[in-house]
């Protein structure tokens, strides 16, 4: 039975084992919060605790989150053969299977509320509501234009899309466009939504090395070389072709550019065909994932985001936090993280021309380049820093859970008298 005297308990949803985008912002605010004020239970893939504050508890989800559901997908007949149902039935039934798993095993923890980090068209703020819990808060992590190909745009996942979200009680939105583009797309009201932008610490975010020992660690050339770079999966999300474009189309003026790309994914090989095909394979450094991103960013002299959906740019943060120059797409939170003309340049996504003109602009003019570079800096400490993103989200646990107990204060009097 509940006390008053307990801590409040948050469940925060996040499945996978602990890296990525999401995870990110669940590191932050695990750092930040007052394990005093506040119980925290983590629902997701980790089996044993929580290493950085052991405090936090640990439920694994195990198969709660997923796997495939027999009896969504087909039904036997008399003859014993199994007939296939149809997509829509298949996607609802499994959208209902998943989310009675995680209500079942988020009930117990008797939640005050919940944080999910993952919401869109997700079974977890459903799954909560199905379990009890009062308040349920959603981040989107990301927004509709990263359906590239339109496969969500059909009625079965916009309907669940409207579903989920009708759930919240609040969504926590990354960056205004973030946010517009969930309001539009599932007609939340627009009160529901709050703009917290994902925030780095810009004391662990600035150069470490110079440029030359950066680039020996990586077994670059150092002299008289120009490194232009990115970081990110190797995916079309991220626009790296229209990148070894750009730099195919700088090859004639600056044969000094090279290009240096940090990730891995399922487009390496596509990449370095089309870098063959250009005839700049010898200008293109893909470097894998590396854990050691500062690493990265200290050896380049350009850093660019050719994204075509991008709902915040956490390298983009931690290169402009080191003080590089940068060129972006204006797509998604990217605009909003650089100021064009002051930080950067932003420029029309999926256009290698604009891009090339931007990187050979910064490249032709140190002083401009060096400007934007500590511009960026102080833009990230003004706008971008972890502390005030883990101080929003806390204030957003507090108002709820006030707001919850003013409910309750209202409705106990109400109920004295009819009982």
């Amino acid at each position: 039975m509940r006390t008053q005297a307990r801590r409040h308990r948050i469940g925060m949803y996040c499945p996978g084992i602990g890296v990525g985008g999401p995870w990110r912002s669940v590191h932050s605010v695990l750092r930040g919060i007052d394990l005093d004020e506040f119980e925290v239970v983590v629902f997701c893939d980790l089996t044993d605790r929580y290493e950085p504050r052991p405090e936090v508890r640990v439920a694994p989800l195990g198969s709660a989150a997923g796997g495939p559901v027999a009896p969504a997908n087909c039904i036997a007949s008399s003859r014993r053969r199994r007939l296939p149902l149809p997509r829509p039935v298949r996607v609802w039934a499994g959208f209902a299977a998943t989310t009675a798993r995680l209500a079942r095993l988020i009930r117990p923890w008797d939640l005050d509320l919940f944080h999910t980090h993952w919401t869109g068209c997700e079974e977890s703020p459903v799954a909560a509501r199905l379990a009890g819990v009062p308040q349920v808060v959603g981040h989107f992590q990301v927004d509709p234009t990263y359906d590239l190909h339109g496969e969500r745009g059909g009625p079965t996942h916009r309907l669940l899309e409207r579903l989920s979200n009708g759930c919240l009680d609040l969504g926590i939105a990354i960056s205004r466009a973030t946010r517009a583009a969930w309001v539009e797309r599932t007609r939340i009201p627009p009160s529901r939504v709050k703009t917290i932008y994902h925030g780095i610490d810009p004391e662990k975010f600035r150069r470490r090395r110079p440029r030359s020992e950066a680039r020996r660690v990586l077994g670059l050339p150092a002299d008289g070389r120009v490194y232009v770079g990115g970081v990110g999966r190797l995916e079309e999300a991220k626009g790296f072709t229209y990148l070894i474009e750009a730099v195919a189309a700088l090859a004639t003026g600056r044969p000094n550019v090279k290009l240096l790309i940090a990730g891995e994914g399922p487009l390496a090989s596509v990449l370095m065909d089309q870098a063959q095909k250009l005839g700049v394979a010898d200008r293109i450094h893909l470097a894998g994932f590396r854990m050691d991103v500062q690493g990265v960013l200290d050896a380049l002299d350009v850093f660019a985001m050719p994204s075509v959906c991008e709902a915040f740019g956490y390298t983009l943060a931690e290169a402009m936090s080191t003080e590089l120059p940068c060129v972006g797409s204006a797509v998604g939170g990217i605009p909003e993280l650089i100021a064009h003309n002051r930080t950067g340049f932003v420029v029309p996504p999926r256009d290698p021309a604009a891009l090339a003109k931007a990187i050979n602009t910064l490249i032709g003019d140190p002083d401009l380049s060096g400007r934007f570079g500590r511009a960026g800096r102080e833009r990230i400490i003004e706008h971008f820093g972890e502390r005030a993103m883990v101080q929003r989200t806390i204030a957003v646990y507090r108002e709820l859970l006030r707001s919850r107990r003013a409910v309750g204060q209202r409705l106990r009097p109400a109920l004295a008298v009819r009982s």
